[in-house]
């Protein structure tokens, strides 16, 4: 019997003599299955119970514990800012101070401060978002960082 030495299991998934199993799944639904699972089995010491390869109890809980940590040491960067409300007699000088700082149209300006609450900007530097905030805290925006 000659043989070609290629696997038919990794040559091509419509090969005739792949059959599909009891539930009829097969080809597996995810085209790269088969590359997934060789990468779970050489990575299996580090990916705990997931690789197949490393031993069970004590990798989890310490994975979880590093996590832990890394989620307490990331600082946010970015923030957004939202006019939450104003002071009533400076709403004037309030839709001017948005209008020269987001540089929009009086008419936008206007709609968005009545328009409270609103965000003002999104995903904006810590100290801009303070810049900002100072200045519309100071002609009698109420705004939040978030």
């Amino acid at each position: 019997m000659r043989t070609s030495g290629i696997h038919p299991m990794k040559v091509n998934m419509d090969w005739p003599s792949v059959k599909q199993d009891d539930a009829g799944t097969w080809p597996p639904a995810n085209p790269n299955w088969f590359k997934q699972q060789e990468l779970m089995s050489s990575l299996g010491p580090f990916m705990g119970q997931m690789g197949g390869g490393g031993s069970g109890g004590a990798q989890p809980a310490a994975a979880e514990a590093k996590v832990e940590e890394v989620v307490v040491a990331v600082e946010k960067t970015h923030f957004d800012i939202e006019l939450s409300g104003f002071d009533a007699k400076s709403k004037i000088k309030v839709i001017k101070e948005v209008r020269g700082l987001l540089g929009l149209g009086l008419k936008e300006a206007k709609d968005m401060v009545d328009g409270c609450p609103v965000w003002l900007k999104k995903e904006v530097k810590k100290e801009d978002a303070e810049e900002l905030i100072a200045k519309l805290k100071s002609v009698g925006g109420e705004l939040r960082m978030v």
